[in-house]
């Protein structure tokens, strides 16, 4: 499932995916390179994410339809946030 973005955060991350790639293929071991990159961006993803979920819990249920949802697709929402767990 893509994740939508603006026009300027897709230029943004269209820009970090060509860095990122190249600093790949110059790099003497690839795949410290990669885990290096990866634990990097994984360190932004989750800044405020503890306190966006204590403000924002998980209820269980979907907005739109109301049934219930299981905990494993809380995830939905932050993937399309628009849409939520609507779809």
């Amino acid at each position: 499932m893509k994740i939508r973005l603006n026009k300027h955060d897709q230029k943004l991350v269209d820009d970090v995916r060509s860095n990122i790639k190249n600093a790949y293929e110059l790099a003497n071991f690839r795949p410290a390179v990669a885990k290096s990159i990866a634990s990097y961006a994984t360190k932004y993803r989750n800044r405020g994410r503890k306190q966006a979920i204590r403000r924002h819990p998980f209820k269980g249920l979907c907005e739109k339809s109301k049934l219930s949802l299981k905990r494993e697709d809380a995830h939905l929402d932050e993937l399309d946030s628009k849409k939520g767990y609507e779809g």
